[in-house]
C-alpha cells in the first residue's frame, strides 16, 4: 500500500490487477480505479460513507464522478504513482470549483 496525498485529500494506492486507492478530500469520501485504459475517480455526497464502502455513486449514493481514458507512459510504480497523485490532484481542484459531473442516486421503483 503506497500513501497519497495532497493540498485537502490523502489515500493509500493498492497494486493487483486494478490500481485501486481510496481515501478523503474535504471530508468526502473517495475512490479511484484504473483498469484497462481508463482511470475513474468518484467522491462521495454523504460524508458519513466510509471510503471502503465505495464504489457506491450513483447507485447507493449521490456524488461526484471523474472519468477519462488513461494515457500515462509510466514505465514503472514511481512515474504511475505520480501519474495518479496528478490526476487526483487536478480532480480534486475541480471538485473544490465544482466542475465535476454530479450523479443523483439512482432509486429503483420496484423496491418501494
Amino acid at each position: 500500500m503506497i500513501q497519497l496525498s495532497g493540498e485537502n485529500w490523502y489515500g493509500n494506492l493498492l497494486f493487483d490487477t486494478q490500481s485501486k486507492a481510496r481515501g478523503r478530500v474535504h471530508g468526502y469520501s473517495w475512490y479511484l480505479q484504473s483498469k484497462n485504459n481508463s482511470l475513474i475517480i468518484e467522491i462521495s455526497e454523504d460524508p458519513s460513507i466510509p471510503p471502503e464502502e465505495l464504489p457506491l455513486v450513483g447507485y447507493g449514493c449521490g456524488g461526484w464522478l471523474f472519468e477519462c481514458e488513461q494515457i500515462s507512459l509510466a514505465n514503472n510504480k514511481i512515474d504511475f504513482v505520480n501519474y495518479i497523485n496528478e490526476k487526483l490532484s487536478f480532480v480534486f481542484e475541480q471538485f473544490s470549483q465544482n466542475k465535476l459531473k454530479y450523479l443523483a442516486p439512482v432509486s429503483c421503483p420496484c423496491s418501494e
